[in-house]
């Protein structure tokens, strides 16, 4: 399994720091990515982001279990059960892939990040929905929810004060290319200013924007994992491989 990865982030204006966070960790033939949003409500969610991607990508690395998706929600619980002291009133939205060198992924989100993946001309078809009251009883296009005033209200997300399960996404044998994306760059930026994010041009025109992120990744059969990190790539970044 080839994996290249290129993350990239631009601090917004509502908040004194940027509070979208991503992490990777390497084991063997095996690749977890984190991309963590903290809530903008609430000083201390940047660091509780922060805290989230480093708990969780130190896990990975240093544990000898094999990775089931039950293991990896009892992970997500374990690491809230840890992180509420500190973080009494911490808020983020989570988005994981475990990724094997079977070609197998597996995807948990909790919140308003969502997961795309490149169609075959280039465009953008979104996997997963966010968390929102706007979407809570139907299903909707990603469109119609990113234009409603509703989205900021979460129906479930990494809270605090009560763990709530991920939804899980499995798909087997996948070769592509996925964007693991915070709605900043989903819900605020239109579809031609998203292309030319992903290209690196930020813009910084918008007096009121949130923060705005997204992890690439492209993903190819090998027998081996091999993984390369592009030299754009942004902060907000950690990273560790098993030694």
């Amino acid at each position: 399994m080839d994996i290249e990865a290129l993350w990239l982030t631009q601090q917004g204006t509502r908040t004194s720091d940027n509070r979208d966070h991503a992490g990777f960790g390497m084991r063997q033939n095996e690749f977890l990515g984190v991309v963590v949003d903290g809530s903008t409500n609430g000083a201390a969610n940047g660091g509780y982001a922060r805290a989230i991607d480093q708990m969780l990508v130190d896990w990975f690395v240093e544990t000898a279990e094999a990775i089931t998706a039950d293991l990896m929600v009892n992970v997500l619980r374990q690491s809230h059960e840890n992180l509420r002291e500190q973080f009494p009133r911490g808020s983020a939205s989570v988005l994981l892939i475990h990724a094997t060198g079977r070609n197998s992924i597996t995807i948990f989100h909790s919140g308003d990040c969502v997961l795309g993946e490149f169609d075959t001309n280039d465009v953008i078809a979104w996997q997963t929905s966010p968390h929102t009251l706007t979407n809570a009883l139907a299903e909707m296009p990603l469109k119609v929810i990113a234009q409603s005033p509703t989205r900021h209200l979460l129906t479930k997300s990494f809270r605090s004060r009560a763990f709530e399960p991920p939804d899980i996404l499995e798909r087997n044998e996948f070769s592509g290319t996925l964007l693991l994306a915070s709605d900043g760059f989903w819900a605020e930026l239109p579809e031609k200013d998203q292309a030319k994010f992903l290209a690196g041009e930020q813009s910084s025109a918008e007096t009121d924007r949130d923060d705005r992120s997204v992890l690439r990744l492209r993903i190819s059969f090998s027998d081996h994992l091999v993984f390369a990190m592009r030299d754009k790539s942004s902060k907000n970044l950690y990273l560790r491989t098993q030694p």
